[in-house]
């Protein structure tokens, strides 16, 4: 909007009538942020006529004593500050929800939490029924509690927005920043969550797993949680040795696993399959291009006996592909490792504050310090945690 349109609106409206104004304008979507000039805003306002004569004063005509001015006190310089926080917000946010390239939240259920280190409750499956003769009592069945504890954690950044960056409008830069502020916050949440995934972390102390509240490596190597292929299995001999990505029949012998070696966990009878279809297929960035092709191939080519069948790709449009480079980071033979399942019957985010923004007005020691004008906060407070171990498998590629 220009600057003349703005004086204009806010004479006519007043503070609060000026603000709800622009407000609506944005939520209907008549205006985006990018239409406003926070130059043009301070001036509409009446504030900041220091920062008037900042930009004058790199013209020849402009006037140095006109930098000993202070900005006006008052209203106006409210309003200023709480439409600026309003917009500049609205930027963080359009940042933070650029899921280009994001998988994370293919990964996890959002749970909505007051509570953090909450307690997940759950029970031992119970047996299947038992037929009942008539006139004769059903027999009881029994169960034992289980629980998994999560853990959240609080993480943001703030950003503060110096007087030259209004002065010499520069609004396109600031609102860049903002952009930057709220997209490298949803990056870090993602990373969280990809590598939670993963397991990457539980060499370091830091699980995701924390059965009755204590933590434990969710694909344990043995094999004793009934969700990894490869060596050192000695839960589950037929699945002992690495399993490459090369073909379909690699996801073949992870269904096959799925369905012999995957078992409820029932007290009062004996351990049954458990239906777990899959939907999705986690890999680094390296075995994407494979995985993909494995996936959505018409149809594979074996050759015996020096004779080629074609036929009909049993694992064709199975699974989603997912990748990310945040597995790639972990390194080593992870960049060969698989997961395969559903993830979001596995994993939780408990999110107790979703992503927020905050505003500090100039009144802070930075105003006076380092001419910040204001300062947006960035937070969120959330976590990820596993409260099964059987929903997803890690194959070992190697």
């Amino acid at each position: 909007m220009q600057g003349q349109n703005l004086s204009t609106l806010m004479e006519s409206l007043g503070a609060e009538g000026f603000y709800q104004k622009i407000c609506s304008l944005l939520n209907e979507q008549e205006l985006s942020v990018d239409d406003f000039s926070y130059y043009e805003l301070a001036d509409a306002c009446g504030v900041l006529p220091r920062l008037r004569s900042l930009r004058e004063s790199v013209a020849p005509e402009g006037a140095v004593t006109a930098l000993l001015r202070e900005s006006n006190p008052g209203v106006g310089t409210n309003l200023f500050q709480v439409v600026t926080g309003e917009l500049i917000g609205r930027k963080v946010i359009e940042g933070y929800e650029d899921s280009s390239g994001f998988i994370g939240d293919k990964l996890v259920s959002v749970m909505p939490s007051r509570l953090r280190n909450q307690k997940i409750a759950g029970f031992t499956a119970l047996a299947g029924p038992s037929e009942v003769a008539e006139g004769h009592p059903y027999e009881e069945s029994t169960f034992e509690e289980k629980y998994v504890t999560t853990e959240e954690s609080k993480k943001g950044r703030i950003l503060s927005i110096n007087e030259e960056l209004i002065a010499f409008d520069q609004t396109g830069e600031i609102n860049r920043r903002a952009m930057a502020l709220g997209h490298y916050l949803r990056q870090e949440r993602e990373r969280t969550i990809v590598r939670a995934v993963t397991d990457a972390d539980s060499g370091a102390g830091k699980f995701v797993y924390r059965p009755n509240g204590s933590g434990q490596a969710l694909y344990a190597a043995d094999g004793t949680h009934r969700n990894y292929i490869g060596v050192g299995n000695t839960t589950s001999s037929g699945f002992d040795a690495a399993v490459p990505l090369i073909d379909w029949t690699d996801i073949d012998t992870a269904l096959s696993y799925r369905a012999t070696e995957v078992k409820d966990d029932r007290i009062d009878g004996t351990p049954r399959p458990i239906v777990m279809p899959v939907k999705q297929m986690l890999v680094p960035e390296a075995l994407r291009g494979t995985a993909l092709s494995i996936v959505n191939s018409t149809d594979v080519t074996v050759i015996a006996n020096d004779q080629e069948t074609r036929f009909a790709n049993p694992v064709k449009g199975l699974v989603e592909v997912l990748s990310s480079p945040f597995v790639d980071e972990v390194g080593g033979a992870a960049l060969q490792d698989w997961y395969i399942g559903d993830f979001q019957k596995q994993f939780v985010w408990t999110e107790i504050w979703p992503v927020q923004t905050f505003l500090q007005q100039n009144d802070s020691d930075a105003a006076f310090e380092r001419d910040v004008v204001m300062r947006v906060k960035v937070r969120y407070y959330g976590g990820i945690s596993a409260v099964d171990t059987v929903h997803v498998t890690k194959v070992d590629g190697n």
